[in-house]
């Protein structure tokens, strides 16, 4: 989990120095005051706005603040503690404040607080205009015509054999080839993952995350073209498995495949692990299928939570702890993403 950590720390800085250079548009540090000044005089005037707006007053204020980076990084004279400095960070803390209280100015559904995720990540021009992104999407549609094993004892005997099979990728051909064999078991799994022992699941959980330990280590520590590559590659892959996990629970509890209390509370994570777990940078590198299903599967979450309910409880219980969930997920964007 620390390498893991380590491999996002440093894949978010750097977004954030490539999102200084590709925001310039400040000439000064007065002219980024001027702004943000702006835009926080337009957002104290405002009572409350749509989902819509949000949206676009959110990643507004993402822009100028990188923007702003831009601009104090070229001023020798603006340092932490300089005038420019202090009054950037007071209108900064003001900014979050006014676009939080718009943000619970009314009440937010769950697909509202997706549409916000899916719609505010700050890199998702400069990375869909990249050939390496275009290639990494060629090649993750083309793992869709793979075939899938037969049965979940295949499946599973499969899985292993991949996992033993992997002693560490110092080539992109190598990870590449390691994904593509994982994701045709990991696909099979879904299909299957009704009738999978959890004590196997976690099983194959846990050896996963130590075959990516070393890779996630070596990305965090080097900066070179082919680790930015290969971060992008991990990057859709885990956009992949994590929309391919909750489409597989929603698809079975909208056939109403029978399900124990474990497996209710185990899908009910899996269900909501997309707003959790989706970074911006994650957001960023989404197809527009992916973003539709996430949409999609965000408007029909509240009617599948209830359906793996095991107290079933009452109907304005449910209303009440959609709510709560609406909420934390909103505040939590709040709080990592301004």
């Amino acid at each position: 989990m620390k390498k893991k950590t380590l491999f996002i720390v440093s894949m978010l800085l750097l977004v954030l120095i490539s999102s200084c250079k590709q925001h310039p548009s400040f000439k000064s540090s007065e002219e980024a005051l001027a702004a943000c000044n702006s835009e926080l005089k337009s957002l104290r005037s405002k009572q409350d706005c749509s989902i819509e707006d949000l949206a676009k007053i959110t990643k507004t204020w993402l822009e100028i603040q990188d923007s702003s980076f831009a601009a104090f990084s070229r001023d020798s004279a603006a340092t932490l503690h300089s005038r420019v400095a202090l009054a950037y960070f007071t209108m900064a803390d003001s900014m979050r404040y006014e676009i939080a209280r718009l943000a619970f100015s009314k009440d937010r559904s769950l697909k509202d607080v997706m549409y916000l995720k899916l719609n505010t990540a700050k890199e998702e021009e400069k990375v869909k205009g990249s050939e390496t992104w275009k290639d990494a999407v060629t090649f993750y549609n083309n793992l869709d015509e793979v075939p899938l094993y037969s049965d979940i004892d295949q499946t599973i005997k499969a899985y292993y054999q991949v996992l033993f099979g992997a002693k560490g990728f110092k080539t992109e051909n190598q990870l590449k080839e390691y994904i593509a064999d994982e994701d045709r078991c990991f696909r099979s799994l879904m299909r299957y993952l009704n009738a999978m022992p959890q004590g196997r699941l976690q099983d194959l959980t846990d050896k996963t995350a130590k075959v990516f330990d070393n890779i996630y280590s070596n990305i965090g520590y080097k900066n070179n073209g082919g680790n930015k590559r290969a971060m992008l590659y991990l990057t859709m892959r885990f956009n992949r498995r994590i929309i391919q996990n909750a489409l597989a629970c929603q698809s079975d509890i909208e056939n109403n495949i029978k399900l124990n209390n474990a497996q209710k509370a185990n899908y009910r994570w899996m269900l909501i692990q997309p707003f959790l777990a989706l970074d911006s940078y994650s957001v960023a590198t989404l197809t527009d299928d992916q973003k539709k299903s996430l949409m999609d599967l965000s408007s029909k979450l509240p009617d599948l939570l209830a359906r793996t309910d095991e107290e079933q409880s009452s109907k304005e219980a449910q209303a009440k702890m959609i709510g709560i969930l609406s909420n934390y997920f909103l505040k939590s964007f709040i709080n990592s993403s301004l």
